[in-house]
């Protein structure tokens, strides 16, 4: 009777009813399934989760507030996203604790921020006042092409490449991270698929960093895992694989990841049909899988939407496409009306922007990605935006203002003004 239901509904209201109708039963309700998982691996999860969450909303907001006055704050925002990650992906609570001080501590002690964008002369990565490698890496790559972008080699090659450098080693990796088994190990891997598969990925496509030596077999290994191993071929998406404690394992897309490998890979890709069908019958699941996040929009998510919509174009049908303009041109009305400030920042969104730098990139990126500045880029409509280059020397001007002080370091408001000229 429930099918049958839903079939006359979208004999009644065309594909967007079919489109809602079709959501992966693996995308359905991931978020409450992974806490159900955490409890399974803790009992006592929740009582011990909301202190330390608390905690590092105070600390947060201290981190905030000192980069809106203009402090350097790159080593606590670190720490600060550490925190977060221990709190919001582990049950690890002695490594919260840890995290949690070296937040205090560092922002009792703002002269040592300047370690965070120091190359380490052994590894040579930069973020360090990171612990988990992959997120040095994430730094290191934006940090690499920072320095590409204004002609500087940097002082140390990147060797924390090493670890994974033979097609044997980054199978055997991604083997671990691709799969979350968090009744037994209360970790759930996907913040690091996404860091550090798109990083590797990006990297060893393009045969960076310059000088470096990729074992010759690497490029055909990570397209292998790209497109045979860890895509889902049913949806034309990537994320992360789930053990839960129902016994039942659950491959989860994700809008992020997909986004990002859509991103890396220089070529057209199989399946697009079927990404673009997906991205419209997630839009109202939470994020990480769907559009929004609790609800809210963010320049963040929807830049990540954009992109989908822009590389699976070609692959939509015509109700698609018409569907996709009318999404785009109301992410739009949001971004110029509620999300841009007159002084070219954008507003901050809860849950979506680790810093005013980062809310920055993402406006921008949104923006731009759109063709809002550049009618080249424009593949969703032939409309003309008169108000563009207005907004783009007030965001230009924002940034110029700004970017000595940037959380991330200034890499995000370096690409921004990149984007801007494209």
């Amino acid at each position: 009777m429930k099918h049958r239901i839903v079939s006359l509904l979208c004999l009644l209201l065309g594909s967007y009813c079919c489109a809602v109708s079709q959501v992966p039963e693996d995308d359905m309700n991931r978020n409450e399934k992974i806490r159900a998982d955490m409890v399974a691996y803790n009992p006592d999860y929740w009582k011990l989760l909301a202190p330390r969450r608390h905690l590092l909303q105070q600390l947060s907001q201290q981190v905030y507030e000192r980069e809106a006055q203009g402090a350097k704050v790159t080593c606590s925002h670190q720490i600060m996203i550490e925190s977060r990650w221990f709190i919001g992906y582990t049950a690890d609570f002695p490594g919260m604790d840890q995290r949690l001080n070296d937040l205090k501590d560092s922002l009792a002690h703002p002269e040592r921020e300047a370690r965070a964008e120091e190359q380490n002369p052994k590894d040579g990565t930069w973020g360090g006042c990171y612990v988990q490698w992959w997120e040095r890496l994430d730094v290191s790559y934006d940090m690499l092409q920072m320095y590409k972008a204004r002609g500087i080699k940097p002082r140390y090659q990147l060797r924390v490449l090493d670890r994974l450098n033979s097609p044997e080693k980054l199978r055997a990796y991604f083997a671990q991270v691709a799969i979350s088994d968090i009744p037994h190990t209360g970790r759930d891997n996907r913040k690091e698929l996404n860091g550090a598969y798109v990083n590797l990925l990006r990297l060893i496509l393009a045969d960076e960093p310059a000088g470096y030596h990729w074992h010759p077999g690497m490029k055909q290994a990570v397209m292998d895992l790209t497109l045979n191993v860890y895509r889902n071929k049913n949806t034309g998406w990537w994320g992360e694989s789930y053990l839960h404690s129902s016994g039942r394992r659950e491959q989860v897309d994700d809008l992020s990841v997909t986004f990002h490998i859509l991103q890396s890979v220089n070529q057209e890709l199989p399946l697009l049909d079927k990404l673009a069908t997906t991205l419209f019958a997630v839009k109202h699941i939470d994020y990480p899988v769907g559009w929004f996040d609790h609800g809210v929009q963010s320049n963040h998510n929807n830049m990540d939407v954009v992109v989908l919509m822009g590389k699976s174009w070609k692959a939509m049908t015509p109700e698609q496409r018409e569907r996709g303009a009318a999404e785009i041109r109301n992410m739009l009305h949001w971004c110029l009306t509620e999300s841009l400030q007159p002084d070219g920042s954008f507003r901050s969104t809860a849950g979506a922007d680790d810093s005013i730098e980062e809310g920055e990139h993402f406006g921008v990126n949104f923006l731009a990605r759109i063709g809002y500045f550049n009618k080249a880029r424009r593949f969703w409509t032939d409309e003309d935006f008169p108000d563009a280059e207005l907004h783009r020397q007030k965001i230009t001007a924002f940034i110029q203002a700004h970017q000595a002080s940037g959380a991330a370091g200034g890499s995000y408001y370096s690409s921004s003004l990149q984007e801007m000229q494209q």
